[in-house]
């Protein structure tokens, strides 16, 4: 039930303008809706007979903005934290944009120039999956240490944490330092700023610009003298992640992001954003960015597509939608797909998925074909 109702948190949070490509993401969120609800009022008719009507989480049926929002208006319930595993499924194409971030990572390998990179595109589109590809990169673990993915929201994430601070010092567990040292940065700060209070001075540093610039001291320490890789995923306005990473001269403001990250090692960071202007604002020049497009290539987008179909499982799994939707491919056996008239079925699946891989994923798991005896696709009358 949570990855349905991710998937549908996630289309709903992530559309943001009515262009006619998002009108079509809308169509299949709204789809996918209606096959959910039909999935889950089924399952508590089941429950009901076999379990005398028990319910462990209440109303089972997908809802919205349940558990608040964030600054920026997107609700805290639809966000979802990544990680540096790999997914369960293979990954198709990509190969170009591969190349390209794994050459901007080791091209220069003796380089000891700090660099950022942005990869920045719609939702769906693939920059976390293609960050997971490369971050796992043979290649690129011989060359980095230490790798730290960074999903910038976290369940664990406070209410009242100040985004930056969290952020900091997630990377700073990372890297072995415990809570303990955060508590006793925390009370340097204020009592800093207490003794100064006292005294009658005047500061216009606040006890959190006091605490984040000791944590990014922190981690300036720790990671000086190391080559770093460093992946910052899904950057939003709400995590206030804004200034630019790679300049030197603000340095001098010891709350200033750019302190925590030494320059001069060889240090990559990469991040993943919808958001462009943001993006520039963290990796400055146009040469930084590697945008994302949806894809073109209808055969690449078909075998997404095949991948996500469901597999075939016992009744017991098939009675849990989380585990028929994250079964292992090599623990079930996938439907053999042979359409009778494969191009068109690939031309509308372009049509209706846009080109965005998890767009076809979520098309698979709503609409999946059905494969005859003699090896033909049935499909739904949907699609």
């Amino acid at each position: 039930m949570d990855i349905a109702k991710k998937f549908i948190s996630e289309i709903d949070d992530k559309l943001e303008s009515k262009s006619e490509f998002d009108k079509e993401l809308e169509k299949i969120k709204s789809s996918f809706n209606e096959e959910y609800e039909k999935w889950s009022s089924g399952k508590q008719r089941g429950s009901s007979s076999k379990h005398g009507n028990q319910s462990t989480h209440g109303d089972s049926s997908p809802t919205r903005n349940s558990s608040g929002s964030s600054k920026k208006g997107r609700p805290k319930a639809n966000r979802v934290e990544t990680s540096s595993e790999l997914p369960d499924h293979l990954i198709r194409g990509f190969i170009n944009e591969k190349l390209f971030l794994k050459n901007f990572l080791l091209k220069q390998k003796e380089s000891e120039e700090f660099k950022t990179l942005a990869i920045v595109g719609k939702y769906g589109v693939g920059k976390t999956t293609l960050c997971q590809a490369v971050f796992n990169d043979e290649d690129v673990k011989q060359v980095y240490f230490p790798r730290i993915w960074v999903s910038m929201y976290s369940k664990e994430t406070k209410e009242d944490e100040d985004p930056k601070i969290d952020v900091v010092k997630r990377i700073l567990r990372s890297l072995g330092v415990e809570d303990e040292m955060f508590k006793h940065i925390k009370t340097e700060a204020e009592d800093e700023k207490s003794i100064k209070d006292e005294a009658g001075e005047r500061e216009e540093e606040t006890v959190k610009e006091k605490e984040l610039a000791r944590l990014l001291y922190a981690l300036h320490l720790n990671l000086i003298g190391k080559k770093y890789l460093i992946v910052l995923d899904d950057v939003w306005e709400d995590n206030e992640w804004d200034q630019r990473l790679d300049d030197e001269k603000k340095q001098q403001e010891k709350s200033h992001l750019s302190c925590g990250f030494p320059k001069g090692f060889g240090g990559k960071v990469t991040m993943t954003s919808r958001d462009e202007r943001l993006a520039k604002a963290i990796v400055g020049e146009e040469e930084n960015l590697q945008r994302l497009f949806p894809r073109s290539d209808a055969e690449s987008l078909w075998e997404i597509y095949i991948d996500a179909v469901p597999t075939k499982v016992d009744d017991a799994a098939a009675t849990n939608l989380g585990d028929a939707v994250a079964t292992n491919a090599a623990d079930a056996v996938a439907p053999k797909v042979n359409p009778r008239y494969p191009g068109r079925y690939k031309q509308e699946l372009m049509d209706k998925s846009c080109g965005i891989p998890l767009a076809a994923r979520m098309l698979a798991k709503i609409e999946p074909v059905k494969v005859d005896e003699i090896g033909n696709i049935d499909r739904k009358q949907s699609f």
